[in-house]
């Protein structure tokens, strides 16, 4: 699959917003500062840059929207533009010594258009101090210079900062949006229905599929689940010798069962929807209907009852191999019983 280009990235991300922001370009409507808020990967550095290259495109499409090709957008997207000011955090922070670099930029006049743009990634790790630095430019706005301040978590950042600065939140990308990042992230296609399910963050996403946790993950639930519609007693040893070694800690014994939840989610699914409707175990699809047609409805919304009330144990400090042991024996109980 080819690789999206920046403006396609805003577009497929946050359609709406961008082209809101291109008509405050338009409209000479753009205010001097605004605070992104979203979830990691959610399209604010995209829309900020692309918003940049409205400033300085020299070859504007018809609809308004930065040609992504002149020699002007091309040095933005390199980088390579002395009037477009990017930084990012320094390790966990962003610090003094770069907040003092952003003043030395904002003192200057542009070198190549008539505006100057600033985005800070990761506005929330400002020390104190830097963003005590850096107030002092948002509260004086100059003439021509437009600064984007990027957070995945608004409530880290200083409340005069908040009330300085015109607060954009974006939502969470849609299910669609979410999967083509995914697939732009090389993530293996295999895997976007489950990942889809579990999280909207591409950080989250990318911790998922480290050192292949997600793989293993399905691997594991898959030979469970099949061992299950099997009557199979062995499904109870795989949650001790498959399941087990994956619950490292309570965020990835958190991540299981809310893939065990959306498991029996699509398999109830399966029972009453057409195969057409999305799946987060499309591989298992076969076996699922198998299960919902050997299950009444009241009997599946029984263990889905059971397999929600799982996360409320976690939640409770019970033990995970305590809760998935009785979730495995309920559910080949349940099975044996209609045989």
């Amino acid at each position: 699959m080819a690789e999206q280009t920046l403006i396609e990235q805003a577009e497929s991300k946050q359609s709406q917003l961008m082209r809101h922001f291109i008509h405050l370009v338009l409209t000479n409507r753009l205010s001097h500062a605004y605070l992104f808020s979203g979830l990691p990967g959610c399209g604010k550095r995209a829309v900020a840059q692309v918003v940049a290259m409205r400033l300085f495109c020299q070859n504007p499409n018809a609809d308004g929207m930065p040609c992504g090709q002149c020699p002007e957008c091309g040095r933005i997207l390199a980088g390579d533009n002395p009037d477009v000011v990017t930084v990012e955090p320094d390790g966990q922070r962003i610090k003094v010594d770069q907040v003092r670099y952003i003043k030395d930029e904002f003192a200057k006049s542009p070198v190549e258009g008539s505006t100057k743009v600033f985005i800070i990634e990761g506005a929330e790790t400002l020390t104190t101090n830097a963003a005590n630095g850096l107030l002092k430019f948002i509260e004086e706005p100059v003439a021509n210079r437009v600064i984007f301040l990027l957070t995945t978590n608004k409530s880290m950042m200083l409340a005069t900062i908040l009330s300085r600065t015109q607060i954009v939140e974006f939502p969470p990308l849609s299910s669609k949006a979410f999967a083509e990042s995914l697939r732009q992230h090389q993530i293996s296609e295999n895997q976007i229905p489950l990942l889809s399910g579990l999280t909207n963050s591409m950080d989250a996403a990318d911790e998922l599929v480290a050192d292949d946790w997600l793989a293993k993950c399905q691997h594991e639930l898959s030979r469970w689940f099949n061992q299950l519609v099997k009557h199979d007693d062995m499904a109870f040893v795989t949650v001790q010798t498959g399941l087990m070694p994956l619950a490292h800690d309570r965020d990835h014994q958190a991540v299981i069962l809310d893939a065990i939840v959306l498991l029996w989610q699509s398999t109830l699914q399966a029972k009453y929807l057409s195969d057409e409707t999305q799946s987060a175990f499309p591989e298992l699809q076969t076996t699922m209907l198998e299960m919902a047609q050997a299950l009444t409805r009241e009997q599946l919304l029984q263990i889905l009852t059971a397999v929600l009330d799982t996360k409320k144990a976690l939640a409770g400090n019970m033990n995970i191999q305590s809760i998935l042991e009785t979730l495995t024996l309920r559910i080949l109980a349940d099975m044996k019983q209609h045989v």
